[in-house]
């Protein structure tokens, strides 16, 4: 199938998906994220995480799937009702009728398409499998990204740990608060009901999956991630998409490893999908992503193209100190594609396009208007090329569906005035960051060298 027909085919799914409701979104059933070092579950990943329920766990396991607020917010959505944690979709449909959102695309996606009729028909309250389950086993990473927290990183735990909470506002990664809302991480050496709930519905739930996804922290560095693929090994589900996330830049001899279990699980799922994440290069990716080796990163998603048969998907979670490189980090996944792919039908290296909400003092709307309207046409103009492709003989474009998502950012990134109360919050985080990990922000950006010192004024 074309990417022009797959479009066509998603603008007829989105029909029959507003027909149930505006707000209707099959996420809320067949969809949900776990994070099983502290209990927080959400349906998707742009909705803020959840507490699941330990007394609702411990009369029904399936808790994990179906607790009380997320049928709240499926009865809401099969009643016309958009529910507020959802607003990342609503910002966009508001945009125009011209533009998908995530309800759209995650809805009409194959991986749950074939469950739409009995989703329509399900009274809210009854308890479903998901047919898409995203599993963070720990919080064990070796990354600091900027954007990220204790609870997902234990590299950021341990620096907390040490230096104490950031100077900001909002997101300074306060020890105490994590603790008062149930978000502190469980140690791997204490017992975990989460994880044990897990595996105690896996058997049942496994076959009813279309799209198993493993996540972190860094899912390499966890025990579970291992177990899981030789649970796979012994019980293998022949209609199943396995995707694993990594930053791909563990040390060489587990990356050696993951190739090798790729290669062991073939057979035994459908297919096999590594997804890893950037949104910048060089110097300014490893400052935002704590840990990055940018070379290394480079090497291995060369080293698994080039031992396996997987695809490797970039995710992005653009934020204001991508903008000086977004481009030229286009640029870099289609000179993969241009290696890699030998078809337009089959691509290898994916593309998704998401921006950073989280914390407000990172995000690119801090940047005054005229910058911001600035960087929207370069990524625009530069993108534009990319629609068909480069040269007949290479099979690199960029594809309609990514061409959608970027168009979308671009329009947001030009509405609405800067976020200029967070000015203040981005001078004393990144100063507090140079401090303690020894950097210097104005030498890796000097874009935005005088910014700081206007914002610092």
């Amino acid at each position: 199938m074309s990417n022009e027909e797959q479009i066509q085919k998603l603008q007829k799914r989105v029909i029959a998906i507003n027909n149930i409701s505006p707000s209707f979104c099959t996420a809320k059933w067949l969809q949900t994220t776990l994070y099983l070092q502290n209990g927080y579950t959400h349906s998707c990943h742009h909705p803020a995480p959840h507490k699941i329920s330990l007394e609702e766990l411990a009369e029904n396991p399936l808790a994990l799937f179906n607790g009380a607020h997320r049928k709240e917010q499926r009865t809401m959505m099969k009643n016309g009702i958009r529910p507020p944690e959802c607003e990342y979709c609503w910002k966009i449909e508001d945009l125009g009728k011209d533009y998908f959102s995530d309800r759209h695309y995650k809805s009409a996606d194959d991986f749950g398409w074939h469950r739409f009729p009995e989703i329509v028909k399900k009274n809210p309250d009854q308890d479903v499998y998901p047919a898409y389950l995203e599993v963070s086993f720990s919080n064990a990473c070796n990354f600091k990204c900027v954007y990220c927290s204790p609870e997902i990183s234990s590299k950021w735990l341990e620096e907390i740990k040490q230096h104490g909470p950031y100077p900001t506002f909002r997101g300074n990664h306060n020890l105490d608060w994590l603790e008062q809302t149930g978000r502190y991480p469980i140690s791997v050496t204490q017992p975990n009901p989460y994880v044990d709930a897990f595996w105690k519905v896996l058997p049942d739930a496994l076959p009813k999956l279309r799209v198993f996804r493993i996540t972190g922290g860094e899912p390499l560095m966890s025990k579970e991630t291992w177990r899981l693929f030789e649970f796979l090994k012994n019980n293998p589900q022949p209609k199943l998409e396995l995707a694993i996330n990594s930053n791909l830049c563990v040390p060489q001899q587990l990356i050696d490893q993951f190739v090798d279990n790729i290669n062991a699980l073939k057979g035994c799922v459908k297919k096999i999908d590594v997804y890893t994440s950037l949104e910048s290069i060089g110097a300014q990716a490893e400052y935002a992503r704590y840990g990055l080796d940018y070379a290394s990163w480079q090497k291995n998603i060369r080293n698994v193209l080039d031992r396996t048969d997987s695809t490797v998907s970039i995710m992005t979670t653009v934020n204001i100190l991508s903008m000086p490189t977004f481009v030229d980090f286009i640029e870099q996944i289609m000179q993969l594609r241009k290696e890699y792919n030998t078809d337009f039908a089959h691509n290898r290296i994916p593309l998704s396009i998401n921006y950073l909400r989280w914390p407000p003092h990172l995000s690119v709307k801090l940047l005054p208007n005229g910058m911001r309207q600035d960087y929207a046409k370069t990524i625009l103009t530069s993108c534009e090329s990319w629609i068909k492709y480069y040269r007949k003989e290479k099979f690199a474009r960029l594809y309609l569906e990514e061409w959608d998502q970027i168009k979308r950012f671009c329009d947001w990134l030009q509405q609405d005035e800067s976020l200029t109360n967070e000015h203040q919050d981005f001078v004393s985080y990144v100063g507090e960051l140079d401090r303690r990990r020894g950097t210097d922000f104005a030498t890796v950006f000097p874009e935005y060298a005088d910014l700081l010192k206007e914002w610092n004024a």
